[in-house]
């Protein structure tokens, strides 16, 4: 069926209708679920430091290592189900809701530690898991299961990021689900987006919203700067290949841990704890790192910041391969808002603005494939003026690294994902001759 057939029937209407009471629960958990975020990154910057009397480098590798010591152990113990990729989960037409909340709280405690993720990947999958949950009650076949799974995503990407466009197409290119018929889909999400990020608006003064940086006005735009976005998007082609060897390289360093299900994160949390203790920016999701990279830049200097774009990303492969759940989009705008501020001091002819802007837009379309989010996310950080370089920039960097096969940090975030399974979730018991297990 089209999109014409499908849309003009009452039974697409009452889908709409379950999927927005869906998604006020959903960003109802969503608002829960960041507050709690944001409270464990407040008590382990802040609140710890302050009160205990030892020094920053060795507290950031204590809390490091503990960290990953508590995910092994949530991961192990607390029935963690989710492990395969949520496009993989969704063919089904639903994704799993048993251990959902193991895997947030695992999250949680991983996130706090200073894990360089974004929250973006475990709230995902709660969406989902809540809006699975529903449609099973609803008893609903398979391809409106799977609209109702999808909306369940994208009312907690909007909650997220507070701008229903942004959440929805984050959500359908996050799962792979921008596919036809596109409408069907599209609208669903787009209904419980704006939902999402209605209720969070609401709470507004709990949970501070995504994209409050410092980040240079682009207020002036000139032909030069269509040029600057291609060749930008090709600087993220030559990011998503860097990562591809990086990621790469970690796999196959920590897979000989996959025997010790419990050390395996907590070495990961030691190695990034170090790195952290040596340079603090590397640690967490990079929000509030970019501010400080944005403001400072200057002053931390090309070699510095070049350090820290290439260590992100090896922080960031860490964490993946360790064990540790959580997303990308974050951790790869720090390091692209890296690499873009050192080109601009290596080249200052070229405006900082148009440089961070189309550097971090380059790195999303390549190294992230998600282009539509990409650009609408652009306008939340940016402004609307910088439409036309971030489109160039993400379509650039997104269509050379699809048809050059680089590094896709969503294909390695659900390889981790589906590693993690084999290591924690214990193999499903096998019938026997009589059909009984």
């Amino acid at each position: 069926m089209d999109d014409k057939e499908i849309i003009g029937q009452w039974d697409y209407i009452k889908l709409i209708i379950w999927v927005a009471i869906m998604a006020v629960f959903v960003a109802l958990l969503t608002l829960i679920y960041l507050a709690l975020y944001n409270l464990g990154g407040q008590l382990t910057r802040e609140m710890l430091p302050a009160a205990l009397n030892i020094s920053r480098p060795v507290y950031t590798i204590l809390v490091a290592t503990l960290g990953g010591l508590l995910v092994g152990l949530g991961l192990r113990y607390l029935g963690v189900r989710h492990g395969e990729s949520l496009p993989k989960e969704m063919e089904a037409g639903r994704v799993p809701y048993q251990g959902v909340i193991g895997l947030v709280v695992t999250a949680l405690v991983g996130l706090s530690s200073g894990a360089s993720l974004g929250p973006e990947g475990p709230l995902g999958h709660m969406g989902a898991a809540a809006a699975s949950w529903l449609a099973e009650r609803l008893k609903l076949p398979k391809d409106k299961s799977r609209i109702m799974t999808l909306s369940g995503i994208s009312a907690a990407f909007g909650g997220y990021l507070l701008s229903p466009l942004g959440g929805a197409f984050m959500s359908m290119e996050f799962t792979g689900s921008l596919t036809y018929p596109i409408y069907t889909n599209l609208i669903a999400a787009i209904v419980a987006a704006l939902i999402g990020a209605l209720v969070m608006l609401v709470f507004a003064g709990l949970v501070p919203p995504r994209g409050l940086l410092d980040f240079p006005e682009y207020t002036s735009f000139q032909w030069i700067h269509i040029l600057y976005a291609v060749l930008f998007g090709l600087v993220g082609l030559v990011w998503a290949f860097l990562f591809k060897i990086v990621f790469g390289f970690v796999t196959r360093l920590v897979t000989p841990l996959s025997r010790f299900p419990v050390l395996k994160p907590m070495v990961g949390g030691l190695v990034f704890g170090l790195i952290g203790a040596w340079l603090p920016l590397t640690l967490f999701s990079g929000e509030e790192e970019l501010n400080t990279v944005l403001a400072k830049g200057a002053e931390i200097g090309i070699a510095m910041l070049l350090l820290l774009a290439v260590v992100k990303l090896f922080t960031l492969s860490v964490c993946l391969s360790s064990g540790f759940p959580g997303g990308f989009v974050f951790p790869l705008f720090f390091s692209a808002g890296s690499l873009g501020y050192a080109i601009h001091l290596l080249f200052p002819f070229i405006p900082l603005d148009v440089v961070v802007i189309c550097t971090m837009a380059g790195v999303g379309g390549a190294l992230m494939r998600m282009p539509f989010t990409i650009v609408l996310v652009m306008i939340v950080f940016a402004t609307q003026n910088a439409v036309p370089i971030s489109i160039v920039a993400a379509f650039t960097g997104f269509l050379s690294a699809t048809i050059l096969e680089a590094g896709n940090a969503r294909k390695a975030m659900y390889q981790a994902a589906e590693e993690r399974k084999e290591v924690y979730v214990p193999p499903a018991p096998e019938a026997n001759a009589t059909g009984q297990k």
